[in-house]
């Protein structure tokens, strides 16, 4: 059976503003952790993911073009 991506959950410390939960992907033994704080965001993440059976070496270039989509909500035009 083939590996799939989980959500992982982690509590983050912040000096300046205190903890807070990030959510991140695990597909084996790759991690990566606190991707963002929107839980829904990173589960619709995971799941395209796993429907499409991304190879897990091209995982970081995902996660990279999910947050770089992402900030273009905050962009100015």
């Amino acid at each position: 059976m083939r590996e799939k991506y989980e959500l992982i959950t982690t509590i983050m410390i912040h000096e300046e503003t205190g903890s807070y939960i990030g959510y991140g992907i695990r597909y084996g033994e790759q991690t990566v952790s606190d991707i963002s704080v929107d839980r829904v965001k990173i589960e619709f993440l995971i799941e395209r993911m796993n429907t499409h059976e991304l190879s897990p070496l091209h995982m970081m270039d995902i996660i990279e073009d999910f947050l770089a989509e992402d900030s273009d909500f905050f962009s100015c035009n």
